[in-house]
């Protein structure tokens, strides 16, 4: 299966039309649907042209429609906060008229005062990736025919730890780009968005008892650390709970030397069965 990783960072050089204002390419899909952790990905990096010299530190962001993927998509930004600590923009990602996303990004300039207080989670105990077999990238990708339709999932290699199929299905994965991906701290973030956002679908598909028809409806990460991606990275996620046809995913990540890079959350929704 080849990888996809240089599509997917071409589609990452968004075209700024306008100071506040810029386009992006999007990759096939079936039905040409927008992926959302794609479209997240271009929203955060819009949304970072416009805050220079600061760090994402998180990202919270609505998914309202598919969109087309066979078309652009404009990301019109809006500053919402520019103060001495902390920059606060809001990204709206469209197509006409139609709205498909909104996401609310915060950056922060770096404080080498904070380094007196740091704590975290320690970082679970893992089998080496190198010891672990080959899977797909991504569930979607698994099925040998399904090859190919969604190119913006491909460009990434994952082993898979273990893997629970009822709540919370709890599960971890080694993951790391399949290629080489430029030193660049807000394009390491949004990559780390973009996987955190497409493989947190599982546990919950995991804890529904599979695939059905659903939809991603909010995203969320705060960055604590930047991702070593020229290594593995691992990611532990589960699925807590799910009421009202809402299912919660969390997720934590780990660079592989203990380091906390980011936590996450996700809900998808799962709508009842038409009669």
């Amino acid at each position: 299966m080849s990888s996809s990783l240089g599509d997917v960072l071409a589609t990452m050089e968004l075209a700024r039309v306008e100071p506040w204002l810029f386009t992006g390419r999007q990759l096939p899909a079936p039905h040409n649907h927008i992926l959302g952790g794609h479209i997240s990905a271009q929203a955060l990096l819009a949304a970072s042209y416009t805050a220079p010299g600061r760090a994402p530190h998180s990202v919270h962001t609505y998914f309202l429609r598919s969109g087309d993927a066979s078309r652009t998509v404009d990301f019109e930004v809006v500053n919402l906060q520019e103060g001495r600590t902390f920059s606060a923009r809001r990204v709206t990602a469209r197509q006409d008229d139609k709205i498909l996303m909104e996401a609310m990004s915060s950056f922060k300039v770096a404080d080498p005062a904070s380094a007196a207080v740091v704590y975290q989670p320690p970082m679970p105990a893992a089998p080496e990736p190198e010891t672990l077999p080959w899977v797909a990238p991504h569930l979607a990708e698994s099925d040998p025919n399904s090859q190919g339709r969604y190119a913006s999932l491909r460009w990434f290699e994952r082993r898979v730890i273990d893997s629970e199929h009822l709540p919370p299905a709890r599960s971890a994965m080694w993951w790391r780009p399949d290629g080489e991906v430029p030193d660049d701290p807000v394009l390491t973030a949004s990559l780390v968005a973009y996987l955190s956002a497409v493989t947190l679908t599982e546990p919950a598909f995991a804890a529904y008892g599979g695939v059905g028809e659903s939809s991603q409806r909010d995203h969320s990460v705060w960055f604590h650390s930047s991702a070593a991606l020229s290594d593995w990275l691992l990611l532990q996620r589960s699925s807590p709970s799910s009421a009202d046809s809402l299912a919660l995913a969390n997720g934590t990540m780990f660079n592989r030397n203990g380091e906390l890079v980011c936590t996450v959350r996700q809900e998808m929704y799962f709508p009842a069965q038409r009669a």
